[in-house]
């Protein structure tokens, strides 16, 4: 094994041990035992998801989105999934984003 697959090996241990991921995991754990909540949360993140990807006027949808979900997400396990989640890709994003900030990468237009 090479030093580049260790040290990635080494980050995702430690990713593991993260206070994100644990709280992601529970808050994933306790959504399953209500499966149609689960369903709805997941509706409302794919259309989340869209919708940020979707080049529209994001401000006036999302709060068009967010009225519309504002019986799930105001669910106290829905919220926590969702929370915990949006913490941990907020840890994922700020890996990937500091290797692609330190190094030399053209990315084109993509950026």
């Amino acid at each position: 094994m090479n030093r580049v697959e260790e040290v990635t090996n080494e980050l995702r241990d430690e990713i593991v041990k993260s206070a994100e991921y644990i709280r992601y995991q529970d808050a994933r754990q306790q959504i399953a035992r209500y499966p149609m909540l689960k369903k709805k949360a997941d509706e409302f993140r794919k259309r989340n998801f869209d919708l940020q990807n979707s080049g529209a006027d994001i401000f006036a949808e999302a709060d068009n989105l967010r009225q519309e979900y504002t019986y799930i997400t105001q669910n106290a396990v829905v919220g926590e999934y969702l929370d915990a989640e949006s913490a941990f890709c907020r840890v994922l994003q700020q890996v990937n984003w500091r290797l692609m900030q330190d190094l030399d990468f053209d990315l084109g237009d993509r950026q």
